[in-house]
């Protein structure tokens, strides 16, 4: 009963302990992750090795812009959000910029949501329309915003969980 109790507290230790990311009028804050204790040729092989595994062949991406600490990672992902407008569900494509940053203590990676699509066609709308102008969230984006920092919180844990493996 007691290993019971420790696993259970572990478990939901480690979870609280996930800093989820958020979307903010000016995009997605910065996620600062406890870096392993790898040196950066490591964590930049790993990085770089992350997209493959992620996307096994099914979506493009492109990592560019490497340094011996830094790299960005662009990448596309179907069904990124969705919102719902008079009982109908519209789904949307992202293209994203993933811009990861060693540091000697940490790991920063931040996110920018470049493109929009619907039905593979780019749109106008950038996740800065899903805010008034004093930073409300629209009520018409009130589904859109969730489900977004779900799309991009699964992306940095797959990202988290293969450097830590």
């Amino acid at each position: 009963m007691k290993l019971l109790t420790v696993l259970f507290l572990m478990f939901f230790g480690f979870a609280a302990a996930q800093r989820n990311l958020e979307l903010t009028p000016s995009g997605f804050e910065k996620a600062i992750i406890e870096r392993p204790a790898l040196p950066d040729e490591r964590l930049l092989e790993l990085s770089q090795s992350w997209p493959a595994f992620f996307y096994k062949g099914r979506e493009p991406y492109d990592v560019y812009d490497v340094t011996p600490n830094s790299l960005k990672i662009d990448g596309y992902r179907d069904n990124a959000f969705h919102y719902r407008n008079l009982g109908e569900v519209f789904q949307y494509r992202i293209k994203y910029t993933m811009d990861i940053r060693f540091t000697a203590t940490a790991i920063e990676v931040t996110y920018t949501v470049k493109d929009i699509y619907a039905d593979r066609n780019i749109t106008k709308l950038t996740v800065a329309d899903f805010f008034a102008p004093d930073g409300r969230l629209k009520d018409d984006y009130r589904d859109a915003k969730p489900s977004l920092e779900l799309t991009m919180n699964k992306l940095l844990r797959s990202y988290i969980g293969f450097i830590n493996r």
